[in-house]
């Protein structure tokens, strides 16, 4: 199971950063999704792009011209899952949407108990509406009887060449629904960095 090493550092002011260890993307398939809206809730898009060795391998966008950005972290997350299972091999799907992963890893198995409402049997009614429950079911459904699927966290806007390309995607697939055209010319992301750890 593939798991992106961080290591905190203390930094001014209390604040912490990530040293990203690249290395983990570089071998084996891995699938990066996102979400956006904008604005928030409004149009919206969601990207996929799946990568193996550290190259690219496929991709896909899609939008929504009324929804919300969890809304768009959780397709593009359903759309990971189920682009991860076509590939029949050991694959991590990153997220940078803590919602997505800790509900995909942690807190649904409790939903499903509850009958896919937060809360136990005394929580007050008005908060035991599940947001997004139907897409909460959708990935559980995608993740029954799935091993080979792993589902982790990675850093949003770090320099994570996967998660940048299902962020752009993401805001392709916002532009598509605003009919705003965008240059689908092919851009290199790979950081000399990059480029290093591939070729060793």
């Amino acid at each position: 199971m593939a798991r992106m090493s961080t290591k905190r550092v203390r930094k001014f002011a209390g604040k912490r950063s990530y040293e990203i260890d690249h290395g983990v993307f570089a071998s084996g398939f891995h699938v990066f999704a996102d979400g956006a809206c904008e604005p928030n809730p409004g149009p919206g898009g969601w990207g996929v792009a799946v990568f193996r060795d550290g190259l690219e391998i496929a991709s896909d966008h899609g939008s929504d011209a009324d929804t919300t950005n969890n809304r768009m972290e959780l397709t593009g997350l359903l759309k990971g899952i189920e682009a991860a299972k076509a590939l029949g091999a050991l694959v991590t799907v990153w997220c940078d949407s803590q919602y997505a992963v800790k509900g995909a890893n942690e807190w649904r198995h409790g939903w499903k108990k509850n009958g896919w409402q937060r809360g136990g049997a005394n929580a007050d009614p008005k908060n035991r509406v599940l947001l997004n429950a139907e897409l909460w079911q959708a990935i559980d459904a995608a993740l029954a009887d799935v091993e080979q699927v792993t589902i982790c966290w990675c850093k949003g806007h770090a320099g994570i060449i996967g998660n940048e390309r299902a962020d752009e995607l993401s805001n392709i697939g916002i532009a598509s629904v605003l009919g705003v055209p965008m240059a689908q010319e092919t851009v290199d992301y790979l950081t000399a960095e990059y480029r290093d750890l591939l070729a060793e």
